[in-house]
């Protein structure tokens, strides 16, 4: 009997640590092509009480008048929506490229940017998060 006990706890031990996968962090779910995840967030400075529903996907560049005018009409380009606890959605279309993060707020269409690590304006600082920063670098959203 203890035998079967010990087998059955030993297959439910190592059937539950196999199904348990850690969430990636906000760093390796952002160098992803597309996908979605639940994360921590914050909006000016204040953490919201559940955590957010991050997606990241592609939209045309028709969709912006700046995108539009430096892109043209038939560019897609990289989309981050965050969907808070209280229902509402933001939607981030990046139109900097590789070298400079250049966010447009699709609903208010103000521009943001991601932090940046220092003397490296082309690498993402990760060490807090995510965070997008508005014009005066002030931070706007953290994700973490």
């Amino acid at each position: 009997m203890n035998k079967l006990l010990a087998a059955a706890t030993g297959l439910a031990f190592a059937f539950g640590t196999t199904q348990v996968q850690a969430a990636p962090t906000i760093e390796e779910f952002m160098s992803a092509e597309n996908g979605s995840g639940y994360f921590n967030c914050a909006y000016k400075l204040k953490i919201a009480s559940k955590k957010c529903l991050v997606t990241t996907s592609n939209i045309n560049s028709s969709k912006d008048s700046r995108a539009r005018k430096v892109f043209g009409v038939d560019e897609y380009l990289p989309l981050l929506t965050i969907k808070w606890p209280d229902g509402d959605s933001s939607r981030y279309v990046d139109i900097g490229g590789d070298e400079v993060y250049e966010l447009i707020n699709l609903a208010d269409r103000k521009s943001y940017n991601y932090k940046t690590i220092k003397n490296a304006r082309h690498s993402i600082d990760f060490t807090k998060g995510l965070v997008i920063i508005n014009d005066d670098y002030k931070e706007h959203i953290r994700l973490w």
